[in-house]
């Protein structure tokens, strides 16, 4: 647990520096220096006329929070002894968590302690009020780092606080910030916490983009209670995708279906009956891509792809596009049409070659054509097999 003070302390410096304003009014009647409230800052320090203020105060208000921590920051940065240093410590404690300066205070003394749970319990407290928002969230993510405090912060999550899903959400920007994600997101369901899809959004983006391709994969199964259907695309019939609100299939998570509609191009997953259906019209210019999934595959398997039309038309059109099994930084793998089989309207793909990576793309990409035409698909289904 050693290895969590270092964060805690950052947190309470920079708390110190920009914090201090929330005390203003009580500070301003006794010193009018707020930042003599805060531990953190070190320097502010109180005269001894301060300190007399403080007491005469207190005697009239001996529960007031606010002027006993003021009475406290006065005496911890002079000679105050750890006996009277604990009294006042849990006497704060016990009056609450809505003066701010206290709860910094606090937070202070668990970081001298080397209580990383006490100084997530006070982190909490701050947050839960709206306080110093901006100035902890990132703080408490290089807290996240540190293996130790999983269990810790798991739990304060697991309360639903105010705070969760502004945090859950708040961009992840580097490979050890993506593995602490992933670490703290599996005690989060071992625990039997239900992450949303909005909470998993932005960090399986990050795991993803971090190439940390399985663990983002195993999180999202455990945390979706849609179970992937038989073979290796999650959701081969579109499904579950037209199942879902409007707000996630406006931001699919990697192994759902994204979609690609811009000029000269519409790709959209409609219901149709009780499924749902890609319906493609694109003006035939370049090679955009037109949908992708991530799919369930491992390194060194092969597959085949078979994919379901609802016409002998649309048929017809499929060799205008081209599908391919994508790694980062790899060559794509191609899926070569092997047959059309007229009588059930599918096309039938296979790979010559293995994949590089787990959890590859699966790309469905326009075909660059000799001149521009209008181009019209509507796929019932698209469905990925190991060989």
């Amino acid at each position: 647990m050693n290895r969590i003070v270092p964060g805690i302390l950052l947190l309470v410096v920079l708390l110190g520096l920009t914090g201090f304003t929330f005390a203003q009014q009580i500070g301003a009647r006794i010193t009018g220096e707020p930042s003599w409230e805060l531990l953190a800052i070190r320097d502010a320090r109180a005269t001894p006329e301060t300190a007399e203020k403080a007491r005469r105060l207190l005697a009239q208000q001996p529960l007031d929070q606010a002027k006993l921590n003021l009475l406290f920051a006065t005496e911890a940065k002079g000679e105050l002894v750890p006996e009277r240093r604990k009294r006042f410590r849990n006497a704060l404690y016990s009056l609450g968590w809505r003066d701010t300066s206290t709860q910094q205070n606090l937070i202070v003394e668990a970081g001298l302690d080397n209580d990383a749970r006490a100084a997530i319990l006070h982190i909490d407290a701050l947050l839960r009020r709206g306080k110093l928002t901006n100035q902890i969230l990132p703080i408490l993510q290089q807290i996240e780092l540190v293996p130790e405090a999983t269990a810790l912060l798991a739990e304060r999550l697991e309360k639903i606080p105010l705070w969760r899903e502004r945090y859950l959400t708040t961009a992840i920007r580097d490979p050890d910030s993506a593995a602490a994600r992933a670490r703290l997101f599996n005690r989060m369901l071992d625990d039997g916490d239900k992450l949303s899809h909005t909470e998993l959004k932005p960090s399986l983006d990050a795991m993803i983009r971090e190439d940390l391709r399985k663990e983002a994969v195993d999180i999202a199964i455990r945390a979706n209670p849609e179970k992937p259907d038989a073979g290796l695309i999650y959701d081969p019939d579109f499904s579950k995708f037209v199942a879902s609100s409007a707000r996630d299939r406006n931001s699919p998570l990697p192994f759902e279906w994204n979609t690609q509609s811009r000029p000269g191009i519409s790709a959209q997953i409609v219901p149709q009956e009780q499924s749902g259906q890609l319906r493609v019209r694109w003006n035939g210019n370049g090679a955009p891509v037109i949908a992708r999934t991530l799919v369930l595959m491992n390194v060194g398997q092969k597959a085949r792809l078979e994919v379901t039309v609802d016409s002998a038309d649309a048929l017809s059109e499929l060799h205008k596009f081209r599908f391919s099994l994508a790694c980062s930084g790899q060559p794509s793998v191609p899926l070569q049409l092997m047959e059309q089989d007229a009588n059930q309207n599918i096309a039938r793909y296979s790979t010559d070659d293995s994949v590089s990576c787990d959890y590859p793309d699966l790309i469905m990409r326009g075909q660059p054509q000799n001149r521009s035409s209008v181009v019209v698909t509507s796929i019932d289904a698209i469905r990925l097999f190991a060989t």
